[in-house]
């Protein structure tokens, strides 16, 4: 019986294993696929995304002390497959970014990146003085809060002017964020110029910084004082009906005449230009001819007292 079985057991596994003449063919699957997503703007630092092969998704966290305003990737996909999305540096507020990847066979795959900012709990913001002032092209006055970081890369300021709604940007290129010299333990400030052609009135202050947008409760007051003239240094030497340039220190504004004390003699001098910055003065034919030495210039800006300057002057034959 023992032998018989083991003839019969033997003929079923040969007769089994001649009827597999058939194999499975599983489906193909395509080489589109990104197997890698680096952002390598980072010193010393490289941050992975999270690539999803089923949602077609990729997803990179950001960490806020960083203060990265663009990520620049460094995509893997399969060895036979083509990226056909440029690896170009992405501003990590752009939700709007996808990667087409390219089979061999012409299939394609299409990934959505999502870039998660790994910001701070909050941003709480108050001015440092009571009453915030500040004039046409001086410093915005000190901002102190919890900014938890000290880079100025993701920092954005916007000024709305209250009555008007005229928006203006502050120069952020002096910006700084620190903790000296200051007494609220881990308080930070900045200081930004805002621009020398502002208006003055009462300013909404706009600030966005690390994910964060802030409205200060209280506005900035941009108001004028009286303008003043930067120092002439140099001798100036003007041909009779020629013309000099005067520098402002803060900013010209609402100028109305100048005039020259010659001899004891005044003359007026026409005012060829101006902007907030300069102003082109025209040395008229009546001035006499010669070195006058260090004479007296008195500019009128709006109802504001003269503002007087001195420069060495002089002038030369038509």
């Amino acid at each position: 019986m023992t032998i018989r079985y083991f003839y019969l057991l033997v003929f079923i596994v040969f007769t089994g294993f001649c009827s597999c003449k058939k194999s499975i063919d599983y489906p193909h699957l395509s080489q589109n696929k990104i197997t890698e997503y680096r952002v390598v703007n980072l010193q010393d630092t490289v941050i992975y995304g999270t690539v999803d092969n089923t949602e077609n998704t990729i997803t990179v966290y950001v960490p806020y002390y960083y203060a990265m305003t663009v990520i620049q990737p460094k995509i893997v996909v399969d060895p036979t497959a083509t990226l056909m999305t440029a690896e170009r540096p992405v501003d990590i507020n752009d939700q709007t970014q996808t990667y087409s990847v390219k089979a061999v066979d012409g299939s394609t795959r299409t990934y959505k990146l999502a870039i998660v900012q790994q910001n701070t709990p909050g941003l709480t913001l108050n001015w440092f003085d009571d009453l915030p002032m500040t004039e046409p092209g001086s410093f915005i006055p000190n901002i102190v809060g919890n900014f938890l970081s000290t880079s100025t890369a993701t920092l954005k300021v916007k000024l709305i002017e209250q009555s008007t709604k005229k928006e203006l940007v502050p120069d952020l290129s002096t910006a700084q964020i620190g903790t000296d010299g200051y007494q609220f333990g881990d308080a930070y400030f900045f200081n930004s110029r805002i621009p020398a052609d502002a208006d003055s009135g009462h300013y909404d202050v706009q600030i966005d910084f690390l994910g964060h947008s802030v409205k200060l409760v209280k506005p900035l007051q941009v108001y004028y004082n009286v303008p003043d003239i930067g120092p002439s240094w140099d001798t100036r030497t003007v041909v009779q009906g020629g013309s000099t340039t005067f520098l402002a220190n803060n900013y010209f504004i609402n100028l109305s005449a100048v005039t020259v004390v010659i001899n004891g003699k005044t003359f007026n001098l026409p005012v060829k230009s101006y902007d907030r910055k300069q102003a082109v003065i025209t040395i008229p034919v009546e001035v006499p001819a010669g070195d006058w030495g260090t004479v007296q210039f008195s500019f009128q800006f709006g109802k504001w007292a003269p503002v007087i300057t001195t420069a060495h002057l002089i002038v030369a034959n038509l």
